[in-house]
């Protein structure tokens, strides 16, 4: 038997659990903070892509508002230049009018079209992605707090009461006394054992 079998051994404890990397093992939470992270990671990237189809759609439902005021003025400006001609072709000024009431007739319906077939579907995607979004990071918060706590604990030092009586602390921007100091200790040593590996 050689040293490596005898080091082996020692490292197996009498339950047989290996106690090699111990340190390197992840906690539930941790694997839960990493999966909701992968998560919020994956729907950003969707949310960006939809994002950028609705601002397209949008600049496009403008122009298409601009073009339908734009033949609309000229309709106007050509009527009353028409008019203020001593000779005028009436014949011009009625082709010019059906024209313009047949662009609309086929215009308008396809706008309509495009806002509800098109713009719609794509604002709805980008209004349920930003929900999903918002209930990940609202559970990532949660579980981060959670790992804090966990963290003081390990520390040995006494996790202070929230002033707010929240069980996990006060979360969001406002925080009691007692919880910057439980979290910001907390923070920093996760930040340092993320840079260590």
């Amino acid at each position: 038997m050689g040293l490596d079998f005898i080091m082996k051994n020692n490292f197996i404890n009498n339950n047989g659990v290996n106690l090699l990397n111990t340190k390197n093992k992840k906690t539930k939470v941790e694997n839960r903070i990493e999966e909701l992270k992968n998560q919020e990671q994956t729907i950003n990237k969707e949310l960006w892509s939809w994002e950028t189809k609705h601002k397209k759609a949008d600049k496009l439902l403008s122009y298409l508002d601009e073009v339908g005021r734009f033949s609309t003025k000229f309709l106007a400006e050509a009527v009353a230049v028409e008019k203020e001609k001593e000779e005028r072709d009436d014949w011009w000024l009625e082709y010019l009018i059906r024209d313009k009431v047949e662009f609309a007739l086929k215009f308008e319906p396809t706008k309509e079209a495009f806002y509800k077939l098109v713009f719609k579907k794509i604002e709805n995607q980008v209004n349920y992605l930003k929900s999903q979004l918002d209930t990940i990071q609202r559970r990532l918060a949660h579980q981060e707090r959670i790992f804090a706590r966990i963290e003081i604990r390990r520390q040995g030092r006494v996790v202070l009461p929230c002033k707010l009586n929240d069980r996990l602390g006060c979360l969001g921007s406002y925080q009691c006394d007692n919880c910057k100091v439980n979290y910001f200790v907390a923070a920093d040593n996760h930040q340092a054992l993320e840079i260590s590996q």
